[in-house]
């Protein structure tokens, strides 16, 4: 897959662009067949989504259709390294592989269920796509061997109980609420 870079965001591409490389590394070849590139914009410019919609979409799937000849992806850097103050900034410089990698895989998810996997009925796609990342997201965490990766990891199971617990309260408050 192509990676083309559009964006004039101020940041280091040349380290973006190897995590970028390492996250489709864990993903089967597979699930990008028929995708040609991936193009880092500053904002998606897609006319068929109103002017609020693009400024706040971090990325953005375009299938193969009849005028262009395969499938590509767009995203967004700006909407992920927001203007503010100081620590806005800074907490969005620190979330931004994190962000990039979920933006990735949840593209790279509707490309696989859209065109690759059959069976899956219009209704389901979102939670699937869900799943797709999260099942993604923890297979690139496991390959990541950097000092905070080794800091956490012995938390994981914890911490992964933890928020199933706060899943179950929160169904749990909202059957209560109806």
């Amino acid at each position: 897959m192509k990676i083309e870079n559009r964006a004039t965001v101020n940041l280091n591409y040349q380290k973006l662009l190897a995590h970028i490389q390492s996250v489709l590394e864990i993903v089967p070849k597979e699930h990008t067949r028929g995708v040609s590139k991936l193009i880092l914009v500053d904002y998606i410019t897609d006319s068929r989504l109103d002017p609020q919609m693009r400024r706040e979409l971090p990325g953005l799937y375009h299938p193969k259709m009849p005028g262009s000849p395969q499938a590509w992806m767009e995203i967004a850097l700006k909407p992920l390294t927001p203007e503010g103050s100081f620590w806005k900034r800074l907490s969005a410089r620190l979330a931004l592989r994190a962000n990039v990698t979920a933006t990735l895989l949840s593209l790279i998810a509707q490309h696989y269920y859209l065109t690759l996997s059959h069976g899956i009925r219009k209704e389901q796609y979102e939670q699937a796509v869900r799943n797709y990342v999260d099942r993604h997201l923890s297979l690139y965490a496991r390959t990541r061997t950097g000092i905070r990766a080794r800091l956490i990891r012995p938390f994981l199971p914890w911490l992964e109980r933890l928020a199933r617990w706060l899943h179950k309260k929160q169904r749990e408050r909202l059957r209560t609420s109806r």
